[in-house]
């Protein structure tokens, strides 16, 4: 269907940009909210990694409803749940055939429950996806090490995906530690791949797979601009060696992974959690928040109390769209000021596309009266692959001139944008570089207290870092996670490091006079900030300071240069820094 000539709204109208995602892809990633479910024999132990030695009677969660944890979960908005069935320690939450250490020999209900057979059929009660974690390494099991476990996970995998109906989602993590034996396993991934594939044709396989990928952190955050393509290792389907392989942002919703009491009061606030949404969701990728339940088998209270007030504050955010009451256009192209209801719909299968061949555009929406707002959510067709690679958003305010709001790189399934409370006439997206022909499904406007406040942007945030030690878990703890803009990814460096630097390129020569410093614990003692404005140059000292606390600032008497260097000279453990911020003054 077209509108207009050169502005369409249906797929018929629009070719795709490769590569793009399979249905079962597309249909994961419009979920955005997923659920993690750690629960097993570390819930009694008091443990997150046990070893395959705990007593499966230790296991008696008496009054387990796992119709509870669906109820809690539909409050919070989230639509697919994942249970660890197994993890490092080997021990089954259902009665597996092919190992002792498992339900079947548990104090609860004498051995004859099956945690899965109860989860599942919760989960299809409330009308949830079904997920199923099964850890690859197994401390328990006498065959690790050898080419017999790659059967025996096989035909744990085969029990899941044959007894229990359809299931959407499989989990591999990658830890591949010592068995019993004290071996390592070598992991025969196909075997395990084609074994879903031809039994859950329909699941996505995470994380160690080839249709979801993690994204790098357990903090449940995505990198500013994550994209949902990716360069593919040998058997992954895709164009020129690219993939379709979009993130998903674990993160618990306590400090631990499975249930403590001790941590009844560290459930994470309300704003971390939206703060989370925004660079989860916000940044085209799914969130999969992590609720232990405890040894009850219920889900304690202080997270069932966030996990609604969480779904309502979600549902909040995007209850009064004031997009909606206004009139959308695309100035420059065929159509002129025609109204392009298909972008303020509300339904994201229908869209706005550019003029064939086109690789940038302009849409507008002019307010019948002025709108202060706060939050702008855009979102592309991509099912019919990603296609900005850069743009910006602008409001018009009175006077008719248009005000810089944010920029921006991938859109993607959503993109979530906090901007400076703004009062406008009008606002609009620039899409300055694309993949293909410009298509947008959603261009909405928000005002809402719940967003996530900014703070004025650190001149290095988001520059090019390079570190003189990185940690052996490489980009995990990258010299890049210290400039991010995330206050819970950080640069970490390895054992026995005490000196070492973090430098960054600002792009250009920058007049800089204060600094601010946020590190793990209290580890950096000594410092100098170094400049030079040439690559080649040497450097100087701009600028000596001590450390005081987990997070110091420091002023000093303004200086101009390109690269930045902190130059840290002495400290009580390995410097591990969440960010490195510098500004003006």
């Amino acid at each position: 269907m077209a509108l207009a000539g050169a502005l369409s709204v249906g797929a018929d109208s629009l070719a795709p940009v490769p590569p793009v995602p399979t249905p079962s892809q597309r249909a994961w990633q419009e979920l955005e909210l997923t659920m993690f479910v750690h629960f097993g024999v570390n819930t009694f132990s008091d443990r997150e990694w046990g070893d395959g030695k705990e007593d499966p009677r230790s296991f008696d969660p008496v009054n387990l409803d796992a119709r509870q944890w669906v109820g809690a979960a539909k409050a919070g908005g989230f639509k697919l749940i994942i249970l660890t069935a197994k993890h490092h320690d080997g021990f089954c939450r259902w009665p597996s055939k092919y190992t002792e250490h498992s339900v079947k020999n548990a104090a609860w209900k004498n051995g004859k429950g099956d945690v899965v057979r109860e989860f599942v059929d919760a989960c299809r009660a409330g009308g949830l996806k079904v997920g199923l974690y099964l850890s690859p390494w197994d401390r328990h099991e006498k065959t690790y090490g050898t080419e017999d476990y790659n059967r025996y996970f096989t035909n744990q995998l085969t029990e899941l995906l044959t007894q229990y109906g359809t299931v959407d989602e499989v989990w591999f993590d990658g830890a591949c530690g010592e068995g019993p034996n004290g071996k390592k396993q070598v992991y025969d991934w196909k075997a395990f791949y084609l074994t879903i594939r031809a039994l859950a044709p329909k699941a996505v396989i995470a994380i160690s797979g080839p249709d979801v990928r993690w994204v790098g952190n357990e903090s449940g955050v995505a990198r500013v601009g994550e994209s949902s393509i990716h360069r593919g290792s040998a058997g992954m389907h895709g164009t020129d060696g690219y993939v379709w392989w979009p993130a998903e942002c674990d993160v618990s919703i306590r400090p631990g992974w499975f249930y403590h009491s001790s941590e009844d009061r560290q459930v994470k606030s309300l704003p971390h959690l939206l703060d989370i949404y925004f660079k989860s969701v916000g940044r085209n990728s799914v969130m999969l928040l992590n609720v232990p339940p405890d040894q009850n088998g219920l889900f304690a209270e202080p997270d069932v109390k966030r996990l609604r007030e969480f779904g309502e504050a979600v549902r909040s955010l995007t209850a009064n769209d004031l997009a909606k009451g206004g009139r959308v256009s695309a100035p420059g192209t065929k159509g002129g000021e025609e109204v392009l209801s298909k972008i303020v719909d509300g339904n994201a299968e229908t869209f706005w596309t550019a003029p064939d061949g086109a690789t940038n555009a302009t849409l507008e929406i002019a307010f019948k009266t002025p709108q202060t707002f706060n939050c702008i959510s855009l979102r592309e067709p991509f099912w019919l692959g990603e296609r900005s690679t850069a743009y910006r958003l602008e409001a018009q305010g009175g006077a008719g001139g248009w005000q810089l709001l944010a920029r921006g790189s991938v859109i993607g399934s959503c993109n979530l944008v906090p901007v400076a409370g703004t009062t406008a006439r009008a606002v609009r997206l620039v899409i300055e570089s694309a993949r293909g022909t410009p298509a947008i499904s959603e261009f909405a406007v928000y005002q809402s207290a719940l967003v996530p406040q900014r703070p004025p942007a650190s001149l290095a945030t988001q520059k090019v870092a390079k570190a003189s030690n990185v940690h052996p878990q490489g980009t995990t703890y990258g010299a890049d996670r210290a400039v991010d803009g995330d206050p819970e990814t950080r640069w970490a460096t390895a054992d026995g490091i005490r000196a070492c630097w973090l430098e960054v390129d600002l792009g250009k020569a920058e007049t800089i006079g204060r600094v601010v410093i946020s590190e793990l614990t209290p580890r950096v003692a000594r410092f100098q900030i170094e400049i030079r404005d040439e690559i080649d140059a040497p450097w100087k000292v701009g600028y000596e300071g001590k450390g005081d606390g987990k997070r110091h600032e420091h002023k000093f008497a303004p200086v101009k240069a390109r690269y930045l260097r902190l130059n840290v000279t002495e400290a009580s453990a390995p410097p591990t820094i969440f960010e490195f911020e510098v500004y003006p003054k």
